[in-house]
């Protein structure tokens, strides 16, 4: 496996000298769609980058995207809605801050842009995830139709072989407990912020109970400002407190 890996960068390498190498004539020579597309892709990458828009916001809806080498996630995918389900949710699913990118080059000749960039993030077993970027891509009507992605397929590899790692962490250590949870029907809504202290809301009732709370592993003690006392458990990513089955709010 160790040496596929090592014959991925290789090719990786080769398509980016063979790309590097013909910059230079492709860019003596004018090709205005691709140099166009080339425009849309930095605009987007930009806007990426300073957090303020998703770069896959510029798929066609029946984008082809084939992701190089072998991977969990390598392979071809049909439409836009196939590639975030099976490809990208997983990826960030396992990442606890977004991707940073920091462009490298963005290219154009007669037929594809070639965007090269590096991105870098904290997993959520806090490690560091990082890569290299290659993706080839083809624009129609101002939308990626097409894109073969190039990348470091061992440090993807290892991030996605991480699933169990950061399954195996409790709640505690992940701090995913942060954030509000709702019924089913939305009638409760309670509120675990950062300082250990709790607001829950009951329909029209803002903040009927307050008060402090404890999470251990994946157990949860709460003390109410009024003097009871409560507790509850996470499990599978669900809330169980005094009778009631809450879900983490997106």
């Amino acid at each position: 496996m160790e040496k596929l890996h090592v014959i991925h960068r290789i090719l990786i390498g080769i398509v980016l000298w063979g790309n590097t190498g013909c910059s230079s004539k492709a860019q003596q020579m004018e090709h205005p769609e691709t140099k166009a597309a080339a425009e849309i892709v930095a605009v987007r990458f930009e806007k990426w980058k300073k957090g303020e828009a998703d770069f896959f916001g510029l798929l066609a809806d029946d984008v082809v995207w084939t992701v190089s080498g072998k991977s969990p996630v390598s392979g071809t995918y049909h439409g836009k809605t196939d590639f975030l389900e099976r490809a990208v949710n997983p990826i960030i699913g396992r990442l606890k801050t977004p991707l940073k990118p920091e462009l490298i080059s963005l290219t154009a000749d007669s037929f594809f842009v070639w965007l090269h960039f590096s991105a870098r993030a904290t997993t959520k077993t806090d490690e560091i995830y990082e890569n290299t970027y290659i993706w080839k891509m083809q624009l129609t009507d101002n939308k990626i139709t097409n894109c073969i992605a190039f990348l470091d397929t061992y440090e993807l590899t290892d991030l996605m072989n991480n699933k169990e790692k950061t399954m195996n962490q409790t709640i505690a250590e992940t701090k995913e407990y942060i954030g509000m949870w709702v019924t089913k029907d939305g009638y409760i809504r309670h509120e675990l912020l950062p300082n250990n202290r709790y607001d829950e809301a009951r329909g029209n009732r803002k903040s009927a109970y307050q008060g402090s709370y404890k999470v251990t592993g994946n157990h949860i003690d709460y003390k109410d400002d009024t003097g009871f006392s409560a507790d509850g458990e996470f499990k599978d990513g669900v809330l169980y407190h005094a009778g009631m089955v809450l879900y983490k709010e997106k």
